[in-house]
Formats: structure tokens, C-alpha cells, sequence
């Protein structure tokens, strides 16, 4: 799933104010984060293909909801163009653009939480396997809290080290290793009640 056309390209500066023509694909994050800063709109468009995937998965597993989540994507890289002149280059990029991400889909769950809820079952597709025969992963997800389940996207699906996920969450790496431990406790428990016959 690619997000790449929902920036809306800003006008490019001039090119007097770049070195000539560059292989960006090869480019580190921080060299694209640069030359973004600059107004390099390739730059950060080589950034976008890279990290999109990975801010949508993030997304998507703490809000639970399509929607919100490539909202929060579009969100977050719009934020990331607007204030990429402020990256400092003291996390990875993809830290960074982790984070504003991240407070997006906190921000959307606080919006849903003042919301009415929608109805709480949608009809299953015929697409749909059996629930029988698989394990809802998702399902699980959505009975941690937000906090634990952003520790366990980050370093479980993402596969972010803990270090790494500290820097994205904003907390300590020994909150995030007791996050991921409750957390990883609470999922094996929610999938094994799913998997026992009734």
C-alpha cells in the first residue's frame, strides 16, 4: 500500500540552491533530510517511498481503523514537509517521522474516544477465512491499552529495538522493556482464550 501522492508537492526551490543532479536512492535519511530542508521536494519524496509502509503499519496497529490510519500518515508527512527545517539529525529520520506518526494516531483515538461509537461489528466478507482457522492479531491488539500496544507495534511488528522505540514513544527504555513484557503477556493470553475450541 503506497502513500506517496497524498503530499501536495510544494514549489521547488531554485536550482542554484542545490549541487547539481544526485542518485538519491542511495542517499542516507539524514543526507535526504537535508537537502529536503532545503526545499529539495525529490528528496523528501525518496524519503516518503521509503518510510511510508512502515508509519502506515504503525498506524494502523494503534488505531485499529483504516482510516484513521492513512490520515494520521497524510498528517504526519504533511507535518514532517512543513518542519522537516527543524530536524536536528539527533535520531534517525525514521525516529522521527515514528513519532509524529505516532502523536497523530494518539491524537485520533482521543478524537474517537469523544465521539459516539459506530457500530461495533461489521458483517464478515465472503472473502473473510473462518474465524476458526486463524488468529485475530488484530483483535488481540485492540485490548491493550494504547500505551502498551504502541510499545508492541513498535518493537513487534515494526521491529524497532528497544532503544529505538524509546526514542519514538518519548519514554525510558527500561518502561518500554516492562511495556513489551506485560504487553507480549496480555496478547499470548487474548490469543490463547481465541484458540481454544468452545
Amino acid at each position: 500500500m503506497t502513500y506517496a501522492g497524498v503530499i501536495p508537492r510544494p514549489v521547488p526551490a531554485s536550482r542554484r540552491a542545490y549541487d547539481g543532479p544526485v542518485q538519491l536512492q542511495g542517499a542516507s535519511d539524514e543526507w535526504l533530510a537535508a537537502r529536503a530542508a532545503k526545499g529539495d521536494t525529490a528528496a523528501f519524496e525518496q524519503l516518503v517511498l521509503r518510510h511510508q509502509d512502515m508509519l502506515y503499519t504503525l498506524a494502523l496497529r494503534v488505531t485499529l481503523n483504516e482510516a484513521d490510519a492513512r490520515d494520521c500518515v497524510q498528517e504526519g508527512l504533511l507535518a514532517a514537509w512543513r518542519s522537516i527545517g527543524r530536524f536536528r539529525g539527533d535520531a534517525r529520520f525514521s525516529t522521527w517521522a515514528y513519532r509524529i506518526v505516532l502523536r497523530k494516531a494518539y491524537d485520533a483515538l482521543d478524537r474517537r474516544k469523544r465521539l459516539p461509537d459506530p457500530t461495533d461489528e461489521l458483517p464478515a466478507t465472503v472473502a473473510d477465512p473462518p474465524a476458526e482457522d486463524r488468529l485475530d492479531i488484530t483483535a488481540a491488539l485492540a485490548t491493550l491499552e494504547p500505551d502498551f500496544r504502541a510499545v508492541a507495534v513498535a518493537c513487534d511488528v515494526i521491529g524497532l529495538s528497544m532503544e529505538e522505540a524509546a526514542d519514538v514513544l518519548g519514554v525510558p527504555a527500561g518502561t518500554v522493556k516492562s511495556r513489551l513484557f506485560r504487553a507480549r503477556g496480555r496478547l499470548a493470553e487474548q490469543l490463547a482464550m481465541r484458540k481454544e475450541p468452545s
